[in-house]
């Protein structure tokens, strides 16, 4: 992978710097993905507790 990097001309910081903002982008559309989901879980946990009750 560094070989195919210095290939392109990137710096080595430079390339650090890209993967780390990719993670960084997949880690907040995780976070946005599992707070929709427990909002999700939330919102079914009052319907069923508004049938039962």
């Amino acid at each position: 992978m560094y070989a195919q990097l210095r290939h392109y001309g990137w710096r080595p910081l430079e390339a650090i710097g890209h993967i780390t903002f990719g993670i960084a982008l997949l880690g907040l559309g995780l976070a946005c993905a599992g707070a929709d989901l427990v909002g999700g879980w939330e919102q079914a946990g009052r319907l069923l507790e508004g049938i039962g009750g």
